[in-house]
């Protein structure tokens, strides 16, 4: 692994970046043969210096949040021949780089990036787009429409989720259909969300179990629900006896499902919300090799 690909965007995290680039550059250089970076500018820009430079390469990193993350992964995806993929985190919630057990300061996560610890990592698709974190439809992206990168920057993704929810009047319902190898539903439903990863906002909320090697898509429905208890949800760690004990949830893995809404509900994908249903998802078994950080205390990586 010699040459390496920097798309990093400047603006991220406050410019949280933008204060330590040059250390990050330099310990880059001196551990890889040939460096070079992109600053982004505007959207689709990290999506363009992927599709340019990834064949050419080792090892593409993504500086920046978690949308630069989002931007680059769905212009590598689709390749045949992927190089290596890194994170080095600059965002606010930064969820998918925790999973992997980077540090979320970008100067230390970079001297784990250098030890070059690498692992095969399973990806989620919807219909075009793919998400190494979560696909959501209901509540949370009522809820992260709401959220502004001020507010994100002084209480987390997920702290202002919970400070949104106290604030509503009613949750928005919808007519749900869900169908995979296994599971059927049909019904009311508040919320649907499906994860690769196991951070949401910058906690582990919804799948602090997951496994993002195990070939399946952790699946959380919650059914239409009185607001206070559905508070109570979004409070609570989703451990195994909160799952089987709480009424209107439900939780299943799978590889693949198919889902319908009525009205059609606007995706959350990774945060970006950018389409709607129906849609199909599924997961990729080892879609990417990542270099991964401290996982001791993480998820258990082969």
């Amino acid at each position: 692994m010699e040459k390496a690909a920097v798309i990093y965007n400047p603006a991220a995290g406050q410019n949280k970046l933008a204060q330590s680039i040059g250390t990050i550059m330099g310990k880059l250089l001196g551990n890889f043969r040939e460096v070079s970076i992109y600053r982004t500018e505007k959207a689709g820009d990290g999506a363009s210096y992927t599709e340019r430079v990834a064949e050419e390469v080792d090892l593409l990193i993504a500086a920046g949040g978690d949308g630069t993350v989002n931007e680059v992964i769905n212009a590598l995806c689709p390749l045949e021949n992927r190089p290596a993929f890194a994170i080095i985190p600059g965002g606010t919630s930064n969820d998918f780089s925790r999973a992997i057990g980077m540090a979320q300061d970008p100067v230390k996560a970079t001297d784990q990036l250098v030890e070059k610890h690498i692992k095969s990592i399973d990806v989620g698709k919807t219909d075009e787009r793919y998400f190494l974190n979560f696909w959501g439809i209901g509540l949370i992206t009522q809820i992260s429409e709401t959220v502004d990168s001020e507010s994100k920057g002084i209480f987390g993704r997920f702290s202002y989720y919970i400070r949104t929810m106290q604030n509503l009047s009613q949750v928005e319902s919808f007519h749900l259909q869900v169908r995979s190898e296994d599971f059927e539903f049909d019904g009311e439903a508040d919320m649907l969300i499906v994860g690769n990863g196991t951070f949401t906002g910058g906690i582990q909320a919804f799948f602090p179990k997951g496994n993002i090697q195990d070939g399946l898509l952790d699946v959380l429905l919650i059914k239409d629900m009185p607001l206070h208890p559905l508070l109570s949800v979004f409070q609570a760690k989703m451990d195994e006896e909160f799952l089987e004990n709480e009424e209107g949830l439900v939780y299943f893995q799978t590889d693949k499902l198919q889902v319908t809404a009525t009205p059609k509900q606007t995706v959350d994908c990774d945060g970006e919300r950018s389409h709607s249903t129906p849609s199909e998802i599924s997961i990729l078994p080892n879609h990417l090799n990542m270099l991964v950080g401290d996982i001791q205390n993480q998820l258990p990586l082969r």
